[in-house]
């Protein structure tokens, strides 16, 4: 790798998980996670032609058996100086119907994954007191959602968890925000349907949805060294609709 600190991000293959990485590449090394092999490859060889060198680190982190054997294994998680959790999925489901199997699936990807992942980045943090983590939540981790009770819930956790670690890492010097994006325009909305995304931004006082590289920005800015003093905040992305 280069002189450049490096950045564990998830979900890099992902609309919004691409989006941050273009918009740290000026200043960051990549540990890059995602699903989507191809699409990691060809995120990776963009990065590098703007000087940021990538390790690639194919996984499906809605299954979390083996994960910590696997982080244990990699030396490169000890070189992580920043790590942004944009690793999901949604579930469009009433609690009802919603099997065991689909509630797990959530909070490995959402919440278990963070725990594993964090646990293993936050002794090399400690020892260098110094340190950065975003995890990209939802507003319905605040309010709650008919129909994504399950989502939210794991979203609720990830507020918990970002309140909770800010606290015990602070002294340390690492600090630990959390990004919660509204409606963003990404293909996590083709489920809603046509009427249903209508009917969704029309509740929006700005009127549409965000872009990702509008969620982008707030990670960024989270990350930034003018932002060291800030540890333990949810940094809403929603154009005023909760």
């Amino acid at each position: 790798m280069s002189e450049r600190p490096l950045l564990l991000l998830t979900g890099a293959s992902g609309a919004i998980g691409s989006a941050i990485a273009r918009r740290l590449a000026d200043g960051w090394d990549f540990l890059l996670h995602g699903r989507d092999a191809s699409r990691l490859a060809a995120l990776a060889e963009e990065l590098e032609a703007r000087g940021a060198r990538s390790i690639l680190w194919v996984r499906d982190l809605s299954r979390t058996e083996g994960l910590a054997a696997e982080l244990s294994a990699r030396p490169e998680f000890s070189w992580v100086r920043a790590y942004v959790h944009a690793a999901g999925q949604p579930l469009y489901r009433l609690l009802a119907d919603t099997t065991e199997e689909e509630w797990d699936a959530l909070f490995h990807v959402h919440v278990r994954s963070i725990f594993l992942i964090a646990r293993r980045l936050i002794p090399s943090m400690v020892r260098r007191r110094e340190g950065r983590m975003v995890f990209l939540s939802s507003v319905w981790g605040e309010s709650g959602a008919a129909g994504e009770a399950a989502y939210a819930a794991a979203k609720g956790a990830v507020h918990a968890l970002v309140r909770s670690l800010a606290r015990e890492l602070a002294p340390s010097g690492i600090a630990v925000n959390g990004v919660a994006p509204g409606v963003v325009h990404t293909p996590m909305l083709a489920p809603l349907g046509e009427e249903g995304i209508r009917q969704t931004l029309a509740e929006i006082p700005l009127g549409r949805a965000a872009e990702p590289d509008e969620v982008a920005a707030a990670v960024a800015f989270l990350l930034a060294p003018e932002s060291r003093h800030i540890t333990g905040h949810i940094l809403t992305v929603h154009g005023g609709w909760r």
